[in-house]
């Protein structure tokens, strides 16, 4: 069982040697009544001891815990710091860690989970927004840790030195304390009812502040387009109503967070005051003028750290919303799953094969795809066609597993998607998408992206850069492949931006690319480069190419035409013959 040796020097608030204890003990002998017995007189002694100790108490405890080992052994603490194991202090130091450590556990696994889940959790209707999910992560994972903290803090401290003054009372008197037990009930009620107001009001100040972040999140990158509509002041109204919303919302919580210890403490020392005078009244006959004195100095002390209680559970219902929110999104299971027998594909020849795939993104809404039927063969380059809005991208996301098929399968070199990791699957199917995504960085860290963590090779970044085009300018650059290229490659014209995500797509070494617009929005020029590149990727890789211009589609060997949900194939002659207005009724762009 743990002790504390103590050196001589030990501060007041321990009990002296008996020797000392009747010596300072009897002025207090001298103003007992002549009455008391024995058994009286210990309790009066014992009261008047505890009531010198009590106060003393918190602060102890406080002050042990912020302690270091060195400073406890100094003080001749000994025991306490060799054996850390059977120390409750230093055991409680080691917990308190473990359970601070728990919001950035949760927050990890909130963004693990978030990254982990199916496209349509951000792309529905129904879908956490970016920012709130930031948010998530971000804010509310550090008031999670506040809250603990709190907790920590207050809690132990407190429960010591409430159930040190409580043994107090029921030695100076037993009736007094039960009575002035009754007092709990009615505090612990109106601390539940008000503590359950602030859950709500905390709750409401928690999504008000994410949906700002979530606004600043979406608008913030668009300032360019902001600008160019004029739009500052509108967006400014937007902010407003935003900020304003969130900043009365905090308001709220702050308030109703300030109010509670008022009311409680009102209503505490009402109700106390009330059974304290009842019970005082009937048992003054039974009792010395030193008992209920010390009683009463026991129930003044005993406020402090009930109110520090009450503080603790506000802290604990106010921080329930960021709990529940952080840890509802690390508890979301995606719906793409990836079975537990899944393979894990070694060498991909690039064999592609639908069979009769239907999607539609809403049970109530008109499929998408409707019974599509397509072979690919290793090493071929097909061309998808057609109006805007026909499936051709809901097709790529369904090839990369980023959504499931409503019915059908789709197989590569012969082995269903769904046997496949996704880990493995996305490996070797590569996307260049129109919508170019670059990340602050170097060029190198750009193009070897999936290797960040394992290691850029610089060879194999350089020779992805030259057969994607793209080596020529990357060298121009003030540092080469070590130039940093800004937010979103915001320092690259739209061209080097387009074959930075070639280079990157062959960097991975994909046996399938699949080319979203690839050559879309760029001058002449930079078509020519990028074109040129595509050659020479189409001819080791199986190529799915999604294109308006009837340039790019031409050098697909099978072209095919997706229009509402359905698949038919255009023979490369037909296309170049056939009028204008035809090929721009079919999505080209001429």
């Amino acid at each position: 069982m743990p002790f504390l040796l103590l050196r001589p020097t030990t501060p007041c608030f321990l009990l002296p040697p008996p020797s000392q204890y009747h010596r300072r003990s009897s002025p207090l002998l001298l103003k007992l009544p002549i009455h008391q017995s024995p058994t009286s007189l210990k309790s009066s002694l014992l009261s008047r001891r505890l009531s010198q100790i009590i106060p003393r108490i918190g602060s102890f405890t406080s002050n042990l815990n912020a302690t270091s080992p060195t400073k406890l052994r100094n003080a001749g603490l000994v025991p306490l710091c060799s054996s850390p194991e059977s120390s409750p202090v230093i055991s409680s130091k080691r917990i308190s860690g473990r359970l601070l450590s728990t919001p950035s556990t949760g927050s990890v696994s909130s963004r693990t989970r978030g990254l982990e889940r199916e496209l349509e959790f951000f792309e529905g209707g129904n879908g956490i927004s970016s920012g709130d999910i930031a948010y998530r992560i971000t804010a509310e994972a550090s008031e999670v840790s506040d809250t603990i903290y709190a907790l920590l803090n207050t809690v132990v401290p407190s429960a010591f030195q409430i159930s040190a003054m409580a043994t107090h009372m029921v030695v100076a008197s037993p009736l007094l304390t039960l009575v002035s037990a009754m007092v709990i009930p009615s505090v612990a009620l109106v601390i539940a009812f008000l503590g359950d107001r602030l859950r709500k009001i905390s709750r409401k100040a928690q999504i008000a502040s994410a949906s700002l972040s979530a606004y600043l999140n979406e608008v913030l990158p668009a300032i360019l387009f902001v600008k160019a509509n004029n739009a500052e002041v509108s967006e400014t109204v937007r902010f407003q109503r935003f900020a304003s919303a969130d900043l009365s919302e905090r308001f709220k919580k702050k308030k109703m967070k300030s109010l509670i210890p008022q009311i409680v403490q009102v209503i505490y020392l009402g109700s106390l005051s009330v059974f304290c005078v009842g019970a005082v009244t009937l048992a003054g006959s039974s009792l010395s003028s030193s008992a209920i004195v010390s009683f009463m100095t026991s129930l003044a002390f005993l406020i402090e750290p009930v109110q520090d209680l009450g503080k603790a559970y506000n802290e604990l219902k106010q921080g329930e919303p960021a709990i529940e929110r952080l840890f509802d999104l690390a508890s979301l299971k995606s719906k793409v799953i990836e079975r537990p027998e899944a393979i894990r594909l070694e060498k991909v020849a690039g064999e592609v094969e639908l069979c009769d795939v239907s999607f539609k993104y809403g049970e109530e809404m008109l499929p998408v795809l409707d019974g599509l039927n397509l072979h690919i063969k290793a090493g071929e380059t097909i061309a998808l066609v057609g109006p805007s809005g026909g499936g051709k991208t809901t097709l790529i996301k369904l090839l990369l597993r980023l959504y499931e098929p409503s019915s059908g399968s789709i197989s590569i070199d012969k082995k269903d998607i769904k046997d496949i990791k996704l880990e493995s699957l996305r490996q070797h199917v590569g996307l260049v998408s129109q919508d170019i995504t670059l990340f602050t960085g170097t060029v190198a860290e750009n193009i070897g992206y999936r290797d960040l963590t394992t290691g850029i090779d610089m060879k194999r970044v350089e020779l992805a850069a030259k057969t994607a085009n793209a080596d020529e300018f990357i060298r121009n650059l003030p540092e080469g492949y070590n130039t940093g290229i800004g937010p979103r490659g915001s320092s690259l014209s739209g061209g080097q931006r387009q074959r930075l995500a070639i280079a990157r797509a062959l960097n991975q070494n994909s046996s399938i690319l699949i080319l979203d617009e690839a050559t879309s929005a760029l001058d002449s020029m930079s078509e020519l480069l990028v074109r040129q590149a595509l050659e020479r990727v189409m001819q080791d890789h199986t190529v799915i190419v999604i294109a308006h211009r009837l340039e790019t589609v031409m050098m697909a060997q099978r072209v095919f035409l997706l229009e509402k949900g359905k698949l038919k194939e255009l023979s490369r002659s037909s296309l170049l013959v056939t009028h204008k207005d035809s090929l721009s009724s079919a999505g080209f762009v001429i």
